[in-house]
Order: structure tokens, then C-alpha cells, then sequence
């Protein structure tokens, strides 16, 4: 069987820790633009979760305020029919495609129970024109007694819609250093095995290359300094071996010249 030449050995060589680099490289790429991708996804989702929990919830105290100043303190017939029905209508623009602005489950699931209570609160504060023709303690006492706890229970679940919001931000944090270190690691281990195939190349080219061409050195140094016979071996299967036959052969025919002269 015919052995690699040192040209194919070291090009060989070459090309495995070409290959195991251009891998490891693609790879990290890879995993990086997914992270990255990731992340920019994620932090979309999270903002835009929290932001739409706290629009609702700014339309929602406002809302009230306007039925509480309408009902409670002002004497104007008109404002309940202008300034309540202005944040209404707010109010269910913030509502409208609740889910479809979350993705975490239990984002959906608490923006399910937020849509629940709107519900039950607009029921109850759809009375809130009739109320109005009452004295000033019914209307008193149906805001604070029948209005206000169901918009209580409807504020206590958008403060949970809000929370869970930001426990998914914390978690993704989390989720989003792990997916960190998951995507330093291709080029980590990319590293170290460049480090490896390198540490080995070196390896091969002194013992292979570097360490035969040293001993047919000191062969021919030997030689013409104190006449030694060249014995130096070779056994590599490719050029240097080629190479140290040939200086075999002339250093056995320049000591055959020197005895013929020497008679």
C-alpha cells in the first residue's frame, strides 16, 4: 500500500482543521442568530405585554374617575354622557384583541379573567345614566357600595395581569442568560478543538518531519567531521525516507572514491 507524501499529509491536515473550524464557526453563527433573533422576539412580546397591561389600566382608573366625578361630585347632567362615554370607548380599544397581545400562557389565561371582570363592570356601570336622575345618596351609595367593589375585583385582576407580565419578563431573563451561554459555547468548543488540532499538527510535524530531517542532519555532520559510516533510518514511507536513501548512497559512494584514491 502506498503511503501519503508529505505534501498530502500536511494538506490533509490543513484541511481537517479547516473543516472542524468552518463547522464549529457555522455552528456558533448559527446558534448566535437564533439567540439574537430570540431575544429581540421575546423582548417584543414582554414590552408590549406590559405596555398594553398598563394602558389598560390607566383607561380603566380614568374611566372610573370620570363615573365617580360624574355621579359624585359634579352637577352636570351632561358629563355623564360625554366624558364617560369618551373613556368607554378608550377603554374598549385597549380591550379589543386582548389575547392576541400575549403569548405566555398565563398571560393568557389572566388577560382572560381581565376581560371577565370588564365585563361585569361594564354591566354594572351601564346603570350609571340612570342612576343619575336618583338623589345624590343613591347615586352615592350605588357607586361606592355596588360599582366600586366590582371595579375593585376588575383593578385587583389587572394588577395580576400586570405581574404576570413582569414574572415572564424575570423568567425570560433567566431563559435568556441560559441561551446565552448556550450560544458561547460552539465557539468555545471551536476554540479548544482548533487548540487541539493545532497542538496535534505540531506534534506530527515534529516527529514526521522536523525530527527526521534533525537526524539526517547530524548523519551528514557526522560524516564529514570524523568519517563515520551514515546509518541513520527513515522509515516515514514518503520524501524524507526518498531523501535519506539518496544521501546513503552518496555518502557510501564518496567513501567508496576515498578508498580507491586511498590505494
Amino acid at each position: 500500500m502506498k503511503r501519503l507524501g508529505i505534501k498530502r499529509k500536511v494538506l490533509y491536515g490543513c484541511l481537517v482543521i479547516g473543516v472542524a473550524l468552518f463547522f464549529a464557526g457555522t455552528v456558533s453563527i448559527f446558534e448566535y442568530t437564533r439567540t439574537n433573533r430570540y431575544v429581540a422576539d421575546v423582548i417584543n412580546d414582554n414590552i408590549n405585554s406590559i405596555n398594553t397591561s398598563r394602558d389598560l389600566l390607566n383607561a380603566t382608573e380614568a374611566y372610573n374617575a370620570d363615573l365617580m366625578y360624574d355621579l359624585v361630585i359634579s352637577n352636570s347632567a351632561d358629563s355623564v354622557s360625554k366624558y364617560s362615554a369618551f373613556r368607554e370607548n378608550s377603554l374598549v380599544t385597549s380591550l379589543e384583541n386582548l389575547r392576541d397581545k400575549f403569548s405566555d400562557p398565563r398571560e393568557i389565561a389572566a388577560a382572560d379573567s381581565v376581560v371577565y371582570a370588564y365585563v361585569a363592570y361594564m354591566h354594572v356601570a351601564s346603570e350609571a345614566e340612570e342612576i343619575w336622575n336618583y338623589a345624590y345618596n343613591v347615586r352615592n351609595e350605588w357607586f361606592f357600595d355596588r360599582l366600586q367593589p366590582i371595579y375593585l375585583e376588575f383593578r385587583r385582576y389587572l394588577l395580576q395581569l400586570t405581574q404576570v407580565c413582569q414574572e415572564t419578563l424575570s423568567e425570560n431573563s433567566s431563559n435568556l442568560q441560559a441561551r446565552y451561554y448556550r450560544g458561547l459555547m460552539p465557539g468555545v468548543v471551536s476554540g479548544l478543538f482548533g487548540m487541539i488540532l493545532v497542538i496535534f499538527l505540531n506534534y506530527y510535524l515534529r516527529v514526521y518531519m522536523i525530527n527526521p530531517i534533525l537526524k539526517i542532519t547530524g548523519g551528514i555532520k557526522r560524516f564529514r567531521q570524523f568519517g563515520r559510516d551514515y546509518d541513520v533510518k527513515v522509515d516515514s514511507g514518503d520524501e524524507l525516507e526518498e531523501l535519506n536513501g539518496v544521501v546513503k548512497d552518496i555518502v557510501d559512494l564518496n567513501q567508496s572514491y576515498k578508498k580507491q584514491l586511498k590505494r
